[in-house]
């Protein structure tokens, strides 16, 4: 009886942790190991891209930069970005500028977070998931800037598909479900 209970319980958990996980994803053309290298007082614009290629739906994300506001801005008037299943190129523009005092070697850290808006009714609460994208700055100077190389295909960060993490979840609990009956 104690172990059906708990069951139903760890069920319930499960459904109400599913809306978590999330599907979308970021790419940048800058990441740990291919930091944005800038000159002391220069300004570069360059953009994150959203996708939402395995979700299950069209989602809406709301982006705030948590940090590197020393150097950074987000330079889009409405930072509600709508990104459709299926849609892989929703860019989110950024401006870096390095002070004109900055010395040599400092490095700064951009980072800008993602969080789902839950589009439900009113009224109605949701808990939606967030990832974010860090971009690494480095200041040199302009005798040691190497040269430019053919721009790489940029990282991704990417959230779980919902509907394989609620498959498997929900197959692990029928399974634990049908060992328990098995038992008894």
């Amino acid at each position: 009886m104690i172990k059906s209970k708990v069951g139903f319980g760890f069920l319930i958990a499960l459904l109400l942790l599913s809306p978590l996980v999330s599907a979308f994803g970021i790419t940048a053309p800058y990441w740990e190991t291919r930091p944005l290298v800038m000159l002391p007082g220069e300004s570069i614009d360059f953009a994150l891209t959203l996708q939402n290629m395995d979700g299950t739906e069209d989602i809406v994300l709301k982006a705030e930069l948590v940090s590197g506001a020393e150097i950074a801005t987000l330079t889009d008037e409405e930072l509600e970005y709508s990104v459709p299943l299926g849609k892989k190129d929703i860019e989110v523009n950024l401006r870096a500028e390095i002070p004109e005092g900055a010395l040599p070697g400092k490095e700064y850290t951009i980072r800008v977070s993602f969080k789902e808006i839950s589009t439900t009714e009113e009224g109605m609460v949701q808990m939606v998931g967030g990832i974010g994208k860090s971009v690494p700055v480095i200041v040199k100077s302009e005798e040691v800037l190497p040269e430019e190389e053919e721009t790489p295909i940029p990282k991704e960060e990417k959230g779980f598909p919902t509907a394989i993490v609620v498959l498997l979840l929900i197959i692990i609990v029928i399974l634990w479900y049908v060992l328990l009956k098995k038992k008894k």
